[in-house]
């Protein structure tokens, strides 16, 4: 069969305009295809809410990036990280509590950020203070920018203190009577006043997490963890003997809660609880009046832990870049100020500002300036080994046996000791 020859048709110039235009068009969506960010935290109730109305913000600014902030509870945090890293479902981006640190740096799981940092000078990384970036730098990286810089303090229930009829820790602290023996005496008041209640605690709700109020016990007794190249358990010292042996006399005599009760300061049956200012957030309609204190003082001084989070981009994000662009954008000083109200600021210049003080709407601005302020300078921060979650569970492991009524705490701690120098060789 002969083929008839084709016959060609110039095309006319519109129909060459409207084929251009669709074309261009299309490379356009592609170069603008929408990149989804899991930014991972552990944060709950108002602080969590603050979190997904940036993450709003930023996509309004960045109508490209879309992110999802995906709230996992502390306890099995670094764990299900740790999980999705290692099954290839790494978070863009996240948050990285201070004792978890050295562990991401060390399995390489953190991006430097210095390079974004120094291209940028609206970081503004010399207004942060000095103390609040130690632990995210390691050599000339920078592998976390910090967003919280905040000591550990006490709240208490001033409706219980009434009932109880003894001074509140605030009266106490005006006297310098608030100190170690009183936080004692005033627990086993109002568990006599309330016996439906207890008089408080230095341990949080899960065992897994004891690493803080109590720390600031041990440390205003002299004691600590670790030495200070953290080669040797400290956990026998006299200092943290002392400390144990409080709770376990309190937890005995019922002005405070059984190891893992599930008794909260929300709850109005506790009247005196160990947490940082991000705590707050959970206390917004409670029924009862509430304030916060600095931690008491103890035979060596009045000291507390200095709680340290950062935000990290995690190495295994597919979207580096955008995931650093919104790491940017929470670490601005502009979000900061808004951010302070859960999370004291490490940057200065908000620190010590009164937007800063009048930040947070349930807390006076004299009580945060006590509490947090006053104790920033003289607060210490939990250095620990990359190895710390296997530290943490042989201490967790033992918790039981050492808060028994009949145990010899000295002894209990030897035995932790004992687990935990092979671990630091």
């Amino acid at each position: 069969m002969k083929h008839m020859p084709m016959k060609h048709t110039p095309m006319k110039p519109l129909h060459r305009h409207l084929i251009m235009l669709a074309l261009l068009s299309a490379a356009t969506a592609s170069a603008q295809e929408k990149v989804n960010l899991r930014f991972t935290t552990w944060a709950g109730g108002d602080g969590l809410k603050l979190l997904q109305t940036l993450a709003t913000e930023f996509g309004k600014k960045n109508p490209n990036i879309n992110v999802e902030v995906e709230s996992i509870p502390f306890a099995s945090y670094d764990q299900k990280l740790t999980v999705q890293m290692a099954g290839g479902t790494s978070p863009d981006a996240g948050w990285v509590a201070e004792r978890s640190a050295p562990a991401y740096m060390a399995s390489k799981s953190l991006l430097d950020l210095s390079g974004y940092v120094k291209a940028n000078s609206n970081m503004l990384i010399s207004d942060y203070a000095p103390a609040s970036m130690t632990l995210w730098k390691q050599g000339n990286g920078i592998y976390g920018l910090p967003f919280s810089f905040s000591p550990v303090f006490m709240y208490y229930n001033k409706d219980l203190f009434q009932k109880a009829g003894i001074p509140t820790p605030s009266e106490l602290l005006a006297q310098k009577k608030w100190n170690y023996a009183a936080f004692e005496a005033s627990a086993a008041a109002i568990k006599k006043a309330s016996p439906n209640a207890y008089g408080g605690t230095l341990l949080r709700l899960d065992p897994s997490n004891w690493a803080a109020g109590i720390l600031a016990a041990m440390y205003s007794s002299g004691g600590d963890i670790f030495n200070k190249d953290l080669s040797t358990c400290q956990m026998n010292s006299a200092g943290t003997v002392q400390a144990f042996e409080m709770m376990q006399r309190m937890i005995k005599d019922g002005s405070a809660p059984k190891l893992g009760e599930q008794v909260t300061f929300a709850s109005g049956n506790l009247g005196m609880y160990a947490d940082q200012v991000s705590y707050s957030g959970q206390l917004s309609t409670v029924k009862f009046k509430w304030d916060i204190v600095p931690m008491p003082s103890g035979p060596k001084g009045q000291h507390t832990l200095l709680g340290q989070a950062g935000y990290a981009v995690f190495s295994g994000s597919k979207h580096p870049k955008e995931a650093t662009q919104f790491v940017a954008f929470l670490s601005s000083a502009a979000i900061m100020k808004r951010t302070a109200q859960f999370f004291p600021p490490p940057r200065r210049s908000i620190l010590s500002s009164d937007t800063y003080l009048n930040s947070n709407p349930l807390i006076p601005a004299a009580s945060l300036r006590a509490a947090v302020i006053k104790q920033v300078s003289g607060a210490r921060a939990l250095i620990v080994p990359a190895n710390w979650a296997q530290v943490n569970d042989v201490v967790v492991r033992n918790m039981e046996r050492i808060f028994r009524p009949s145990a010899n705490v000295k002894d209990e701690l030897n035995q932790v000791c004992s687990e935990i120098n092979p671990l630091l060789k």
